[in-house]
This record gives C-alpha cells, structure tokens and sequence, in this order.
C-alpha cells in the first residue's frame, strides 16, 4: 500500500497552450484558464472497501474564476477516462463522472483546437463552470502520461472474488476466479 505525495498526482491537466492570449478575438482574457482534477489520496486506506477508490479534486481556473469540485474517482471510472481519452482523440464529446451523484466533467470540441470543458455539481452545490480551452497539439496523449502516473501510485490492490466480496489482490482463494476492483 504505496502512497505518493499528492501534489504530484494530476490525473486531468487541461490548460491553454502558451500565447493563446495573445490571439486574435481574444481581448481581455488575464489567461490561465485551466481545469486540473488531483488525486488527494486513497478514499479508505487500509479498508477493502474503498481503498482502491481515490478522493479527487477538481479545481477550474478561469479569468480569476476560481471553483473547487470534490470527486471520488473509481477503478471504474479510471477506465471510462481511458476511453474517453480514445473519443476525444476523435474529436468526439465526452461525459466522465457522470454517476448520479457528485460532479460531472464534459469535454467538447470547439473552434479548431479548441474545446469547451464543463464542470457541473448539479446533487450537491447546483453550480457549472464552463471554460473554453486551447490546448496544446497532442493534449490527449499528455492525458494517457498522467493517467498512467496515477495508476502506478495508487495500483489496484482489491478484486472481488464474488459479487459483493473482495479481497486484497494476492490474498484470494486460488480457486476463486477474480476480477478487477
């Protein structure tokens, strides 16, 4: 049971590429918009229910807007921003965290280069930010590097054997087939 100072551990780091405030059509804009979702720590270390989950907060910055979200992220929904990434490589719109409660993250295409990021805390706060980004060339990929990061400090270490059962990984009956947590 690894753990990483948590100041390393971005998953998501979305920001402007650099002189996107220098564009043209954009007067005004003071820069720095970004939204970066940072893994806190393991949810229930020690516990194998919920250690596996990771305390997550996103944090949107945008012309001195600044809003703070708190995410429980899963080993399951790790694997839905693994496919969100292939989606967005195809300029395609995704939705992630988008469970029926805490806060939800869409990404769109916009203007060549561009995407439009939303962060909506509809349960809890009933407050949505939404920024438009211009990213750097190749930012999904940028996106798979810091996933792979957060993987690697916080490894899956809990599968369940049988519907609702778990167990720490290594630790299950051989016999008892498992799956990932």
């Amino acid at each position: 049971m690894r753990e990483v100072a948590s100041h390393q551990n971005e998953l998501i780091r979305l920001t402007d590429r650099p002189g996107t405030d220098d564009a043209p059509g954009h007067e005004g804009r003071t820069g720095g918009r970004s939204v970066r979702v940072r893994v806190l720590g393991r949810h229930a270390p020690g516990s194998l229910l919920g250690h596996d989950w990771l305390d997550c907060e996103i944090t949107v910055t945008a012309d001195g807007v600044r809003g703070h979200f708190v995410a429980l992220v899963t080993g399951r929904q790790l694997r839905r921003w693994e496919v969100a990434l292939d989606r967005l490589d195809r300029h395609e719109a995704v939705r992630w965290l988008d469970e029926e409660h805490g806060p939800e993250l869409r990404i769109e295409p916009g203007r060549p280069g561009g995407v439009w990021v939303t962060v909506s805390d509809a349960e809890e706060s009933g407050v949505t930010l939404r920024v438009v980004l211009s990213p750097a060339p190749g930012w999904p990929d940028e996106q798979r590097a810091l996933l792979k990061r957060v993987r690697d400090a916080y490894p899956s270490e809990v599968v369940e054997v049988a519907p609702g059962v778990h167990a720490w990984r290594g630790q299950q009956d051989s016999r008892t087939p498992t799956t990932d947590g």
